[in-house]
């Protein structure tokens, strides 16, 4: 699976290489408000679903728009 490989350091940590990334999508959930689901497509179709904590993408969200500025 190219543009996904597990990292070294912490357990479970997933590396992407956003080359290989062509949809992004974030779903707010109101029953889940602490809750984010983000919908990621790659090349050739494949689409992984990660559930992540809302404030940690806010908070990443951001910094982007910082480093924009």
């Amino acid at each position: 699976m190219s543009g996904l490989r597990r990292g070294h350091g912490i357990p479970g940590e997933l590396h992407v290489n956003l080359a290989d990334v062509r949809h992004l999508e974030l779903r707010y959930s109101r029953a889940q408000p602490d809750k984010v689901d983000l919908s990621v497509e790659y090349g050739g179709g494949r689409i992984k679903v990660f559930e992540v904590d809302r404030y940690l993408i806010e908070r990443l969200l951001e910094q982007l728009e910082d480093q924009r500025e």
